[in-house]
């Protein structure tokens, strides 16, 4: 391969196997299947490609530049993955959205739902307020090795949190449900995430 060529937007066989190796490794995260193998990697691919003209050769090598364009899109891969299983695949939409319903006529979607389809309990400024008193005192009366912790959960799930603080995952579900059974004992557990 000429150094034109190479320096136009075509990939040598190690940038190649960089990317295949990326799309295997994704398969294997996120429950791809072998047949997607070949569209992530033509995804990843394209990004490269499309990138490639705004490769600066004195700012980084090459291939440092291909790896951080292959992993940033295969990041995105794997969240969009994500967000698609816990959505079921499907987009979220508004209860009141029209949809066909029987008798070939348009009914609001949570008419549709079987069982209760609850709103939000809507409360007052009040009552805002003494929750927000209420989780305060909680937090405060929680030991100093627990406190900082509950700001932590609030910004980040556990495996960021175990990544990034280096703490095992399995000692943060362990301090979590300290936290979980300080706001129990405080009568808080209907504000309380699911488990």
């Amino acid at each position: 391969m000429s150094q034109q060529a190479f320096h136009q937007g075509w990939l040598d066989r190690v940038e190649e196997w960089f990317i295949k190796s990326k799309a295997r490794q994704l398969m294997n995260k996120a429950g791809f299947s072998v047949s997607d193998i070949e569209d992530i990697e033509q995804d990843l691919r394209l990004d490269v490609l499309e990138r490639l003209p705004g490769f600066d050769p004195t700012k980084s090598n090459r291939r440092t530049f291909i790896a951080m364009v292959v992993n940033c899109r295969a990041a995105t891969i794997l969240k969009r993955r994500h967000a698609e299983k816990r959505n079921g695949g499907d987009w979220l939409r508004s209860l009141d959205v029209l949809v066909p319903g029987e008798d070939d006529d348009e009914v609001a979607f949570h008419e549709t739902l079987e069982g209760d389809v609850r709103r939000p309990i809507e409360r007052t400024a009040e009552e805002r307020c003494d929750l927000v008193a209420d989780v305060h005192q909680v937090v405060a009366s929680l030991p100093d090795d627990l406190r900082p912790w509950c700001a932590i959960l609030a910004e980040q799930n556990i495996s960021e949190a175990s990544r990034e603080f280096g703490v095992p995952r399995i000692r943060i579900y362990q301090i979590k449900a300290r936290i979980r059974a300080a706001f129990e004992r405080a009568g808080l557990e209907g504000y309380l995430q699911k488990k």
